[in-house]
């Protein structure tokens, strides 16, 4: 598959992600449903997950720190925004496991990135 194909999806599904994320954070209480892992561990999943997407959709875009701050950004957006969805309110507890899923994943991403870029530059040329 061409890597503009792939960089396509990517974006695509880091969109997704920041989609149904929306849905998920502004639902009325009655309306949600959780797993057995509980909520910080849901936001932790999410955003890891989220974050090492956007990290993969943009590899020339903003330095990976400045899209983990936007993602923390559109993360307290998305906790305000439940002091307006029925039952539901803003935690900064919840928001500190968002940005810790955000940091994980950038940091994650960070070393692989690094581990691949210094793996390329010792790799000779064929004879």
């Amino acid at each position: 598959m061409p890597q503009k194909t792939i960089e396509q999806l990517l974006r695509a599904a880091f969109i997704a992600c920041l989609i149904v994320a929306a849905i998920l954070a502004l639902l009325p209480a009655d309306l949600m449903r959780r797993t057995a892992l509980g909520g910080h561990a849901e936001h932790v999943i999410a955003y890891l997950g989220t974050a090492i997407l956007m990290g993969l959709a943009f590899p020339r875009g903003p330095q990976l720190t400045v899209q983990c701050v936007l993602l923390t950004m559109y993360a307290s957006a998305l906790e305000v925004g439940q002091l307006y969805s029925p039952g539901r309110h803003a935690s900064f507890q919840d928001l500190a496991f968002s940005a810790a899923g955000i940091v994980i994943g950038g940091v994650l991403l960070g070393i692989a990135r690094t581990r691949m870029s210094s793996g390329l530059r010792r790799e000779k040329p064929a004879a």
